[in-house]
């Protein structure tokens, strides 16, 4: 076999082979590479939220503070990143697991839903999230501040940590079975430090395991739809915590 087919072939996922479209187990080295480094200061300095909170009197937190300020720059950093997709890697929406899920697709998103609220459930049982700075923080948000807060996360989330970072982190190992769970855990890692650092030590235990069940559900359906679902979903219950 060639380079150039070593190159483009992907994993075997069984029925739902990563080959579905142009992806980023189809990018030569170089260009994935250019990609995940373009891809990294994007998330770091724009998606993040900018460094600095002025410049020259120009409020860069769009006048708002609380844990919703940053949203507008996560979708700006989307939006970036959808720039690096289709103008540095040349490729399209599928390449982010962007696509129209099936019925199935569905299925196993309700399936994971209904695993995580009874876990969650459990969690609560065992060990009561009570005086969590940052779940106070966030129910100082309003019904309102909660929903754009927790629709935001669901979308922008999913497309930096599921659909960009854990494909062309799993891209970079080549076209092994493994692959695509090498980015996911990656990725995964890189998702659970921000939480960690926000909510403190109980988010492992109360939210992890859903975050886990999202990356585990992104690489076998192959779907980022019902991962954005999936996370939507086990965030909004939140809401019950202002009754």
């Amino acid at each position: 076999m060639s380079n150039t087919s070593q190159r483009s072939a992907v994993p075997d996922q069984g029925s739902r082979p990563i080959a579905e479209g142009r992806n980023a187990w189809s990018l030569t080295r170089p260009r994935l590479l250019a990609s995940l480094v373009l891809g990294a200061i994007v998330i770091g300095l724009v998606y993040k939220g900018p460094p600095v909170d002025e410049i020259a009197g120009i409020h860069l937190w769009f006048g708002l503070r609380g844990p919703i300020s940053g949203d507008p720059w996560k979708w700006i950093g989307v939006g970036l990143l959808l720039v690096i997709v289709f103008g540095v890697e040349r490729l399209g929406l599928a390449s982010l697991l962007i696509r129209r899920p099936s019925w199935a697709d569905v299925e196993w998103a309700l399936y994971i839903f209904g695993g995580a609220m009874a876990w969650a459930w459990l969690a609560d049982m065992i060990a009561p999230q009570t005086d969590n700075a940052g779940i106070d923080v966030v129910l100082r948000l309003g019904v309102l501040g909660i929903v754009i807060l927790t629709v935001t996360a669901a979308i922008t989330e999913e497309v930096v940590y599921r659909g960009f970072l854990a494909e062309r982190l799993g891209a970079l190992f080549g076209a092994r079975r493994w692959a695509p769970w090498v980015g996911a855990g990656l990725s995964l890692a890189i998702f659970v430090a921000p939480h960690l650092a926000f909510f403190g030590p109980s988010w492992l235990l109360h939210q992890f395991p859903t975050a886990l069940a999202i990356a585990v559900i992104a690489v076998v359906r192959r779907n980022l739809v019902i991962a954005m679902m999936v996370h939507l979903l086990t965030n909004l219950p939140i809401l019950y915590l202002l009754l």
